[in-house]
């Protein structure tokens, strides 16, 4: 049976690479990064990495999805902190082929442990004397895989190393687009919406390939994913980040569906993405395609089942306008010889809170 290693607890990495798993029947051990997900490895320990998966949302119909199942494929919950050597000692389980992360953006960089940990496991691998894994990130990062290849390189130098790791493993460049959120009172509970999107450009392995047969076409493995990088960063991401920036303290709304509802935030919201995001993505996206996606942004965005807090879009805010919305500044400029009014004045908004 194939396993998977994530870096990470979190609800993303639950409601989606913890239900694929479910579906292809891997198995899942999580490591925890930060203290807050220290406690959800113990929670998760305490109920034999049990949890619950609760789609909730419409249909292309506009019917009503609200279910619920138990996931029962996370068999393990480690903490960096205190249990890395047990969490190191599997590199030596020949089982283990897929290794996934999703430690935000703000972790993803040499400043954090991430880097050296998982650089730090590979070479464990390494020396194991066994075959090479396939590494699929999930940070919302273009070229992540490619950019955790180069930060490995600069925590660990050993050159028989770096070119086993070259030879031996893949990092697969990727991209997720699923919402999930969870609620206080539930800390396990991943609550996700039915639309599901996974995209994977790389080498693909056996593993690889028996998680995308049995995704039910969740997983895609693509050569273009460029295109949906682009897509979902300038539509979906950039949008949170400004309804971040400027709901909570100029309106008062918690929640992305308050943002959307709200009779002059909502609005404003609308034309952000029609007039200021969505012409910086065509060309090279089609005006079609990009204008069909933003409209299915928006309906996912107004799910009336989901709950997802814009204090959760909040978290690694900074690093959040540089990948997200300062591009979108750049190109929106470059390509019409004038600042985007909205995205510029979210911008001030952000600025003058920090």
């Amino acid at each position: 049976m194939s396993k998977i290693l994530a870096f990470g607890t979190g609800v993303l990495l639950r409601g989606l690479v913890a239900d694929l798993a479910e579906r292809a029947g891997m198995q899942l051990i999580m490591v925890s990064q930060t203290p807050s997900g220290d406690e959800r490895a113990r929670l998760l320990n305490e109920n034999d990495g049990r949890f619950l998966l609760r789609p909730r949302g419409l249909s292309a119909t506009g019917d009503p999805i609200d279910t619920e199942q138990t996931v029962t494929s996370i068999t393990k919950a480690l903490s960096a902190a205190t249990g890395w050597e047990e969490a190191l000692a599997l590199a030596a389980d020949p089982e283990v082929t897929l290794v996934t992360s999703n430690v935000s953006e703000s972790g993803f960089t040499l400043a954090s442990p991430f880097p050296g940990r998982i650089a730090q496991w590979l070479k464990a691998r390494w020396q194991s004397g066994l075959p090479g894994v396939t590494v699929l990130p999930c940070e919302l990062i273009e070229g992540n895989g490619s950019k955790l290849r180069q930060m490995i390189g600069e925590v660990e130098s050993a050159p028989a190393f770096l070119a086993w790791l070259d030879s031996a493993c893949a990092f697969c460049d990727t991209l997720v687009d699923r919402i999930c959120t969870q609620e206080d009172t539930e800390p396990l509970t991943a609550i996700v919406e039915p639309y599901c999107f996974w995209a994977v450009a790389g080498k693909i392995s056996c593993a690889l390939g028996v998680l995308a047969a049995a995704s039910n076409g969740a997983l895609l493995l693509t050569v273009d994913l460029p295109r949906y990088m682009l897509r979902k960063l300038r539509l979906v991401n950039a949008l949170h980040t400004a309804m971040e920036s400027n709901g909570p303290v100029e309106y008062g709304v918690e929640t992305v569906r308050e943002a959307l509802e709200h009779p002059e935030l909502g609005p404003f919201l609308e034309e952000l993405l029609f007039e200021e995001l969505l012409p910086t993505v065509c060309p090279p996206l089609e005006r079609a395609d990009a204008e069909g996606y933003a409209k299915v942004t928006l309906s996912r965005m107004r799910n009336p089942f989901l709950v997802h807090r814009l204090s959760a879009i909040s978290v690694g805010a900074a690093t959040k306008w540089e990948t997200r919305l300062l591009p979108a500044m750049v190109e929106y400029e470059k390509r019409f010889g004038e600042a985007p009014t909205r995205i510029t004045h979210c911008r001030q908004v952000f600025l003058n809170q920090n």
